[in-house]
């Protein structure tokens, strides 16, 4: 039985995210969740934080044998199957697709990167669009990615040591090892935003007509 630590690093707890990382699960596999809340560095902000804990995960599932490392950020909710198709892919590492939040990424853009060397901005890749996805459940190869929706080997973790919770120093790092950063372009993940909005990956904002899922909380009974 495949063994996965789904770990969360919690500052907002949001129980629309939460109860979906719980519903997570796969044949033949055992989930354990572990929320993260303690900030080792006070006053230092989110993301020299998020460094730390983010390894203190790492150590956990190289020390207790786990076969994966499944990072989901606070404010990520995950489809039901989410974890069921990334280990399908059965790779080193692979991701899902989520958007941006505004208020933080200056963009509502999806969060992942791909290679453009002819295209019109001055890097060799650029955000990955909707209409760049021909087929919705194709795995294409990442420049870079959030760690928002990752899911990670064990023998990938033991070469990811002083890098994991560095978005931009796991793309190195994997560069570095010749390994590819894979997306699931069938993983649509939800992506909380400041006023509880839910954004979608072919929806953003306060756009009502289409989800990718329906994320919304079950309406009360009077």
């Amino acid at each position: 039985m495949r063994r996965v630590l789904l770990y969360a690093p919690l500052y907002r707890d949001i129980p629309v995210a939460r109860e979906s990382w719980l519903r997570q699960q796969a044949p033949d596999t055992w989930v354990d969740v572990y929320m993260e809340r303690y900030n080792p560095l006070e006053g230092q902000g989110a993301y020299p934080n998020l460094a730390i804990k983010n390894e203190i995960a790492r150590q956990i599932v190289l020390a207790c044998l786990y076969d994966y490392l499944f990072i989901v950020e606070d404010d990520i909710v995950l489809p039901d199957d989410a974890l069921e198709k990334l280990l399908m892919v059965d790779k080193p590492i692979v991701v899902g697709l989520h958007r941006g939040r505004p208020e933080t990424w200056g963009i509502c853009g999806l969060c992942v990167r791909i290679a453009d060397p002819e295209g019109p901005q001055d890097a060799d890749d650029r955000p990955l669009e909707v209409k760049d996805v021909k087929n919705w459940g194709e795995i294409i190869e990442c420049t870079s990615s959030s760690q928002a929706c990752m899911l990670i080997k064990r023998e990938l973790s033991i070469e990811l040591e002083g890098v994991i919770g560095k978005d931009g120093e796991i793309s190195r790092r994997l560069s570095t090892l010749h390994i590819p950063l894979l997306c699931h372009t069938g993983v649509l993940c939800g992506h909380v935003d400041e006023t509880g909005e839910i954004i979608g990956v072919k929806t953003h904002g306060n756009l009502p007509p289409y989800r990718s899922f329906d994320c919304s909380p079950e309406p009360s009974v009077p």
